[in-house]
């Protein structure tokens, strides 16, 4: 008996640790976002990627070396395929931030924990529970009420959705990593990956700049110009979150999804809106209408309610 209230109190223990260390994570990703757009208002914003995960992969090959190992191919098919979709993300994460709102775009992006279910339903099959049709239902109305408050915008409300259903996506591959893989390798390869994909859009983006054609002029908006100097204060930024919100945020994440249910961890992951609103309005002085401040809560109230509706609410 005595060994097994031990084992019982370790695995608190441990829950306990993995469940503050994830809302760490919530907090950094949520003040990542005033930073960010401030950060990109003068300065390219897949320029800023490529540099902030270049760091964060940096960062880990110290790390990655001490495997001794080199990634086998299970751990290159899921680390690439998680990169391509986070690197897309953040692409359209960013975007965003220069039309809205950091608390906006935090509530906005925050809709991958509704997309979740209805992604792992298609792909994994995974069956839908009640509370998660109560949550998306939620979770829609609030996105209505928001998009009806100052500060919307058609191209970054869009790329704020977007943005979720990469993440969703996303989620669902780290979900399928291979069980003996190592959270080193595997968080190596994914923000290696992210920064090589932020890079190679940088670069072809850059190309439409003298064309003429249709596709060429639809995606001009976003073909940055190469920056002629690195301001400190965007070097500093990228530092920050290349290192505490991805290098570490990214780490943790997939060491504490496998000690806690994936309803916990998304539970905690939902409160990183929250934390983006707030910190946007300390920092940059952002106001939220009354009707935007219903439409966050309904937002707010769908992610927990589908993040509590148990194993199958939830992919990550």
């Amino acid at each position: 008996m005595t060994d097994i209230a031990l084992s019982t109190a370790s695995r608190s223990r441990q829950r306990l640790i993995a469940d503050g260390a994830l809302l760490l994570v919530a907090l950094i990703w949520g003040s990542t976002f005033f930073m960010i757009k401030d950060a990109t208002s003068h300065f390219a914003v897949l320029a800023f990627l490529t540099l902030r995960f270049a760091i964060a992969f940096c960062a880990l090959i110290p790390f990655m070396l001490r495997t001794g190992r080199w990634p086998q191919r299970a751990e290159w098919r899921w680390g690439i395929l998680a990169g391509v979709l986070l690197g897309l993300s953040y692409a359209f994460q960013t975007f965003a931030l220069r039309q809205l709102g950091a608390g906006r775009t935090g509530f906005l992006t925050s809709l991958y924990v509704v997309m979740v279910p209805f992604a792992a339903l298609l792909l994994l099959r995974h069956p839908l529970r009640r509370r998660v049709l109560i949550g998306t239902a939620c979770a829609v109305v609030g996105l209505i009420l928001l998009s009806e408050a100052p500060g919307g915008d058609l191209i970054g409300d869009g790329l704020g959705i977007g943005c979720a259903a990469l993440y969703a996506l996303q989620i669902l591959a780290v979900e399928r990593f291979p069980k003996g893989s190592d959270w080193r390798i595997m968080a190596g390869v994914q923000l290696g990956t992210v920064a090589a994909i932020c890079g190679g859009l940088f670069a072809l983006l850059s190309i439409t700049r003298g064309c003429d054609l249709g596709v060429c002029l639809a995606l001009r908006p976003f073909a940055d110009p190469l920056p002629p100097t690195l301001p400190i204060e965007v070097l500093a930024i990228a530092l920050f979150t290349g290192i505490t919100a991805s290098s570490l945020a990214f780490s943790i994440q997939i060491w504490a999804q496998r000690i806690l249910p994936p309803s916990d961890a998304t539970l905690i992951y939902a409160l990183e809106s929250p934390f983006a609103a707030l910190f946007g309005v300390i920092f940059l002085g952002e106001v939220l209408t009354i009707g935007a401040l219903i439409g966050a809560g309904l937002m707010l109230a769908g992610m927990l309610i589908t993040a509590l509706g148990g194993e199958s609410a939830a992919a990550s």
